[in-house]
């Protein structure tokens, strides 16, 4: 008969064990549901309004995006989802999970038929955190499609770097 802090322990490494293994699945399928409500505008997973002076331009998220600390969505210059993956003051922090999410997201999109393509990243200190852009491969200039976009950016104000998806609806 198991210990009770043993029963515990190996539940805890098994949940663990799961949720590696279905990460990268969780993540394509989140990603998935929001790209397909994008021509929808979002409004199956778009939460309460988060009103900003008399104009709302942000929405809470209805759907969690595994990795993510914080996410949204925004309304500026066309709707999109915004979802944070890691925030630190410390850019050597940043590699690590850049390159995690930039592996996971390449995965995932280019099986499904996006095409990623690299720009530069003009945040001061960043040129080496390409901006990730995948574009589904059969798009065209007539029909603007949902893509998706990562970046690592840098807020002077705040002093924080952040590593952050973007989904736009078109």
């Amino acid at each position: 008969m198991m210990k009770p802090q043993s029963l515990f322990l190996t539940i805890v490494m098994l949940a663990a064990a799961y949720n590696s293994h279905a990460r990268p699945v969780d993540i394509c399928n989140a990603i998935n549901t929001i790209v397909r409500d994008a021509p929808n505008k979002f409004r199956n997973i778009r939460g309460a309004a988060q009103q900003s002076g008399l104009h709302v331009s942000s929405w809470a998220c209805g759907i969690q995006v595994p990795g993510t600390i914080a996410s949204r969505f925004v309304s500026s210059m066309g709707l999109f989802y915004e979802g944070a993956f890691f925030q630190t003051a410390d850019i050597n922090e940043v590699r690590a999970v850049y390159e995690e999410h930039k592996k996971e997201l390449t995965d995932c999109l280019t099986a499904q038929g996006y095409k990623l393509s690299e720009q530069e990243n003009f945040y001061p200190g960043m040129k080496d955190y390409k901006k990730l852009v995948f574009m589904p491969d059969d798009a065209n200039a007539k029909t603007a499609p949902p893509h998706i976009t990562m970046e690592a950016t840098y807020n002077k104000t705040v002093g924080k770097y952040t590593v952050v998806m973007y989904i736009f609806e078109h």
